[in-house]
Parts: C-alpha cells; sequence; structure tokens
C-alpha cells in the first residue's frame, strides 16, 4: 500500500531588512498577513491580491510570467490546485496556454543511452512494465531546457569520472537530480491503469497521491530559483563505489519505496542511496558506513544497503518541520530535527521486519536471508564480521527483484 511522506511545511512571512547588494523589496502584500498564533500559521486573502481570469492582480498591479512567483500565496496556490494531467508542466505547474509544453524524460536520455536502458522495461507497482523511452512527463520548454538540462550535464559528467566526481558535486545537486526521478515517476503513473483488463480507468498514481508530496514539489522549485534551502538538505544522501558488470545493462539499478520517500540508483561505479524527506536523519549513521563505502559493492551488496536505508526510515521517529520567508528567491528553512524530544531518531531495529525488507529487495525467499527468529543473513560481512568482497565475475548473480 502507498502512503504518504511524512513532512511538514509551515508557510509564513518575515519582514527584515534589505541586504547588502539586494534589489528594494516591494511593499509587504497583506494577504500574507499571520493569522493566529503559535507555528500554525494561516495564510488569509485580504483583497489586495486577486485572480481574475488568467490576469493576477497584486495591489492594482497586473503581475507578468516572470515575477509571478516573487508572491509566495500564488506560487503555493498553483501548486497546489494544479491540474494533474498533460496540459500543465509537472515542475513549475504553469498551464499549455501560458508556456510551451514539451517532453521531459524521467530517466534522462544520457542516463538511458549509457546504460542501453532505450528499450529495457520499467517495472511498474502494479507489475506490469513499460519502456524507460515512454516515461516521459510534461514539461515547459523553459524548466526542460534551462532548469533541468543544466543538472543533467552536471550529473552526467560526474557519474562518468567515477563516485569522486559525484562526491564532489553539492548534495542539493543530488537532491534535485533524485527529486526530479522520484516525482515524475510518480507524475508519469497518473496516466498508466492501474488494471488494464478493467474499464473503471484507475490508475496507479492519483491527485490525491500526488499532493501528499506538495512539500518536496516546493523544494523542487529551487530548479526554477524560485526558491532558496538555506543551510540544509531535505534528506539523508549517501554514495558507494560499486562493480560495474561488463553488461552496460547489468551497471544500471533502481529501487524505490513512495512510502519513505526512499530511492536508490547504481551507475556503473557509482551507487547512490536516499532518502528524500528525512531532514537528514540518517546522516547519523555516516560514520557506520565509513568502512564500506569505498569498497567495490556487488549488485546484491548495494541491493542489501538499499534494504537497510528503506527499512531504517520505515521506523524513523521525527517529522521534519520548514518554514518558508517570502523573498526573491523565497528562502525555505528547516527547524531542529530534534525539536524538544529526548526520543531517538528511530525505534528499535526489528532483524525479523528487517529481513522482510532484505527479502524484497533482493528478490529471495525471507527463509534463505532469514532463516531463524532474530538473525538475517548478508552478503557485506563475512562470519568474522569483515567487509566481503564478491567480485561479479566469480558471484555473477543479481537481484531476483527488478
Amino acid at each position: 500500500m502507498r502512503t504518504t511522506a511524512r513532512m511538514s511545511l509551515v508557510v509564513g512571512k518575515e519582514l527584515r531588512c534589505r541586504r547588502p547588494g539586494e534589489r528594494t523589496a516591494p511593499p509587504p502584500c497583506k494577504c500574507h498577513e499571520r493569522k493566529g498564533g503559535g507555528s500554525a500559521t494561516k495564510l488569509e486573502p485580504q483583497g489586495c491580491c486577486e485572480k481574475t481570469n488568467d490576469r493576477y492582480l497584486m495591489n492594482g498591479n497586473e503581475m507578468t510570467e516572470a515575477n509571478r512567483d516573487e508572491d509566495l500565496k500564488i506560487l503555493v496556490e498553483r501548486l497546489s490546485d494544479r491540474a494533474f494531467d498533460p496540459s500543465c508542466c509537472f515542475l513549475c505547474a504553469n498551464h499549455y496556454d501560458a508556456v510551451d509544453l514539451t517532453s521531459e524524460h524521467v530517466f534522462p536520455k544520457w542516463l538511458q543511452n549509457r546504460f542501453d536502458l532505450w528499450n529495457q522495461r520499467f517495472i511498474l507497482p502494479n507489475g506490469t512494465a513499460i519502456p524507460y523511452r515512454f516515461m516521459t512527463i510534461p514539461c515547459c520548454n523553459d524548466c526542460n531546457r534551462y532548469r533541468l538540462q543544466p543538472i543533467e550535464v552536471t550529473m552526467s559528467g560526474a557519474v562518468t569520472k567515477g563516485v569522486d566526481a559525484v562526491r564532489k558535486l553539492e548534495r542539493n545537486t543530488i537532491f534535485l537530480w533524485l527529486g526530479k526521478i522520484f516525482y515524475g515517476t510518480l507524475y508519469r503513473e497518473l496516466s498508466l491503469l492501474l488494471d488494464r483488463t478493467q474499464n473503471d480507468m484507475v490508475t496507479i498514481a492519483t491527485p490525491e497521491m500526488l499532493q501528499q508530496y506538495e512539500t518536496h514539489l516546493i523544494f523542487l522549485q529551487e530548479v526554477r530559483e524560485k526558491v532558496k534551502l538555506v543551510d540544509f538538505i531535505p534528506g539523508s544522501i549517501f554514495t558507494f563505489v560499486c562493480q560495474a558488470p561488463q553488461d552496460a545493462r547489468l551497471q544500471w539499478d533502481f529501487c524505490d519505496n513512495i512510502d519513505t520517500m526512499f530511492i536508490a540508483v547504481r551507475m556503473g561505479t557509482v551507487g547512490i542511496v536516499a532518502v528524500l524527506g528525512d531532514g537528514g536523519a540518517q546522516m547519523i549513521f555516516e560514520k557506520a558506513y565509513e568502512p564500506i563505502k569505498d569498497f567495490p559493492l556487488h549488485p546484491l551488496q548495494f541491493r542489501e544497503i538499499c534494504a537497510h536505508f528503506s527499512y531504517r526510515s520505515s521506523i524513523a521517529t521525527r517529522t521534519p518541520k520548514y518554514f518558508v520567508i517570502e523573498s526573491s528567491p523565497h528562502e525555505v528553512h528547516q527547524m531542529p530535527l530534534g525539536g524538544f524530544s529526548a526520543k531517538p531518531f528511530f525505534d528499535e531495529w526489528d532483524e525479523d521486519i528487517y529481513g522482510r525488507f532484505l527479502a524484497f529487495y533482493t528478490g529471495y525467499p525471507y527463509e534463505v536471508v532469514h532463516p531463524e527468529q532474530g538473525k538475517t543473513g548478508t552478503w557485506i560481512h563475512d562470519d568474522s564480521g569483515a567487509v566481503r568482497y564478491m567480485a561479479y565475475k566469480e558471484f555473477p548473480y543479481k537481484p531476483q527483484n527488478p
């Protein structure tokens, strides 16, 4: 069953002095006055902002397409009230009447060409498959060519050079790249039927499901330079060295868990594992993975790492909270993840439940990976606890779960 990402966004407005070199801000719009007390801030219109047909007015002046998103309320409303169909850009939510729409590949062309994915099939949650080349979503020309393309060029170049180059990238670049794939996959599933043998037209994903990821979509607006994530990354991101089998198709792997916003990709010698909505909670385990982060992982070992992160994300005890300062771009800040609670960031690890995750991600039977209660097998470590090297040429095994 698909559930929602556990994130909370508080939208507010803070008056502040002009920074050196910053243009003078326009007079504050009263529609963003705080109503009520505490952190549960509510934005209520006061009549100074209005929409007339397809024209937006602010204090009586018409707002252009270029400056419209400088109004935080208008930006948030358009992203939340959008039509979830091919008539709108998946990223900026502008309608085709206002922008030129193109098709954006969820999995970029450079990735498909490099790992021979064009004619390979992407497995959907309902068990059916679709060619990678058909995993496309509506995207306006500006978002496609001038916002997303530079990130693709950066990621492509880094992946070509290897894991050291990827680690030198700004972490928010990796976050935005993975975040676009995560959200784009869900957006594509809006138009794919859950059961093609039925006539009920029920799709794999629904608009209601996508609306649960509004906070994530707001974070993705950093691609458009409409928001800025100030001194934080919304998720935990880890990179690993992987073995690259000779067959290019076996150098690629992808898995995710939309319940917890877990996502992982293996691209040649580069493996990236992330939980996009945990507020960085799993970064506290960075030292624990130090001994294996530069150890060439076998494809099964990489999937075992995926099981670690996916299961741990399911026992997280914190809901990240954020607030926004209206500016240009709008500044998003993350509140302290621990808050006033002394409770650990994660509930106690349960080997029996973890075994279910390991069985799912590797495709091996639960009885094989979990031979007895409280004990789960591992490909990463040997009986002495040392890291095990599994040369792919000697052990040409791959995960049984695609």
